[in-house]
């Protein structure tokens, strides 16, 4: 559940955002949002469960050579048995699918903050509180830029 909330908290954080300005910047943000998330995890997830299919080969293997082996991992639950297979991986593996993880949360967190500020300027500027000298707030006309 927590992987789910980790998916869409900056989806529905962009609609309840006031800072973002009109409904469609807010769907729009939200969107990029999700499909950040999606892509990311998604990859996250193919890289974990390349390193179990790895570790299951070797201890299919291993039951294949041993019939206590297979009786054992025929009684255990499935949760058990993924966390077996992935302890079985080799270290390789188990580096490769936790450096493309660690990869995949630095990009997931760089592309959040980007789709952030592109949608708050685009607020910013649609309701013609942007200006250059960045402070947000609406300049008379008569005052020259600094």
């Amino acid at each position: 559940m927590s992987k789910v909330l980790f998916l869409v908290s900056p989806t529905l954080n962009s609609f309840a955002d006031s800072r973002k300005g009109t409904t469609g910047n807010k769907i729009d943000c939200a969107s990029k949002h999700f499909a950040n998330g999606f892509v990311t995890h998604t990859a996250a997830g193919a890289a974990i469960a390349g390193a179990g299919l790895i570790g299951r080969s070797i201890v299919k293997k291993a039951a294949a050579v041993n019939p206590e082996t297979a009786k054992q991992l025929i009684e255990m639950n499935p949760v058990k048995k993924a966390f077996k297979y992935l302890g079985a991986a080799p270290k390789w593996a188990k580096i490769t699918a936790a450096a493309v993880t660690g990869l995949m949360a630095l990009i997931y967190s760089y592309k959040t903050g980007k789709i952030e500020q592109k949608y708050l300027d685009r607020a910013q500027f649609v309701d013609h509180t942007f200006n250059l000298d960045g402070e947000g707030s609406k300049r008379p006309a008569s005052q020259p830029v600094k």
